[in-house]
């Protein structure tokens, strides 16, 4: 006769659960920065770590710092995570990282997340692993210094927030007292009960530790009228655009480029080849533009993506603006 099969409740009692901790967040709100930091934390632990972008390339892979703790990644482009066009993907990387044994999955979400689904999707996965991965919480990473802008277009913002079980208010250097007691006042409204922390720069403290090692009930996530978050807000749907350069590109022309079109984008990143195996690293959120130089990744396309508003001709923002750059023959492609 067969052994039998042990029940999800047996296989939880032998062995060790596999927390899956999901970090959102608008484009730009620093939740890279705020893994690695986290990863620094970290590194007595088995990581298993997802990254998934909206555009077609897979940058945020990328940016994610190297760390002996990260014992498998899986990277997602092209949509975010609970769509349909993804969502089955996100069931089927946390399955392919549930074979190394990790002592707990990371994912990053694209800034784009609509997490409406996540109650749907994370029940799948449990019954999928026979329960062995269970639901440690969602973390909003918020921008606080265009939050408020952002939050009256956008209902992304809002459902990321009331879907979350920890907040951190980000880049709390870049605003005054006044401008920051409103942001955590219109947060703490949405999500009263959530535990929220200030930072600079996505450092993660020691007192945001114990975020990470609950496992979290769903009372207030079944409370939630998912209808009222259909739709993308008076800006539509973002749009992607991709673009990279032919010929030789010094810093000048990129930060001239970058400077003009990125206030018009909700956030740009990429590498773009410069040359003996380095590489420009963009990355832009609205007027803060960083451009830095460093080895061409792995494993990743070259170029820059720019996340906009549909009412955005993007392509014909950046082909302008190239025409009236100093470009010494170097030609801008874009698609």
């Amino acid at each position: 006769m067969p052994p039998a099969v042990p029940s999800p409740t047996e296989l939880r009692r032998t062995t060790p659960p596999i927390g899956l901790h999901i970090v959102t967040g608008f484009l730009g709100s620093g939740k890279t920065s705020v893994i690695n930091s986290l990863l620094g934390h970290l590194k007595d632990r088995k990581i298993g770590l997802i990254t998934n972008d909206f555009g077609p390339i897979a940058v945020d892979s990328a940016l994610v710092a190297s760390s002996s703790s990260v014992v498998a990644t899986k990277s997602l482009s092209g949509g975010q995570l609970f769509c349909s066009c993804l969502s089955g993907s996100f069931v089927g990387a946390v399955e392919a990282l549930v074979a190394h044994d990790p002592d707990m999955i990371v994912v990053e979400a694209s800034g784009l997340a609509k997490p409406a689904p996540l109650l749907e999707i994370v029940s799948v996965i449990t019954n999928r692993s026979a329960g062995r991965v269970v639901y440690g919480g969602m973390l909003c990473v918020v921008d606080a210094p265009r939050y408020h802008l952002l939050s009256q277009a956008l209902t992304t913002l809002e459902e990321q927030l009331v879907f979350s079980d920890a907040i951190i208010l980000n880049k709390t250097d870049l605003v005054d007292t006044s401008t920051l007691a409103m942001v955590t006042a219109e947060v703490h409204q949405l999500r009263p009960l959530a535990p929220c922390f200030q930072t600079t720069h996505g450092t993660i403290g020691p007192d945001m530790l114990s975020i990470w090692e609950t496992e979290v009930a769903w009372d207030h996530i079944r409370s939630i009228d998912t209808t009222a978050y259909k739709g993308w807000g008076v800006y539509g749907r973002p749009e992607t655009v991709v673009f990279f350069i032919e010929g030789d590109a010094d810093r000048a022309m990129l930060e001239a480029l970058l400077a003009e079109t990125s206030v018009h984008m909700l956030r740009m990143k990429g590498f773009l080849p410069s040359g003996n195996g380095k590489a420009w690293k963009v990355d832009a959120v609205g007027p803060y533009v960083q451009l830095g130089e460093c080895g061409m990744p792995g494993g990743i396309e070259g170029g820059v993506v720019g996340i906009h508003a549909a009412s955005v001709d993007a392509k014909t923002l950046l082909l302008d603006t190239w025409s009236r750059i100093d470009t010494h023959g170097a030609r801008l492609v874009v698609s």
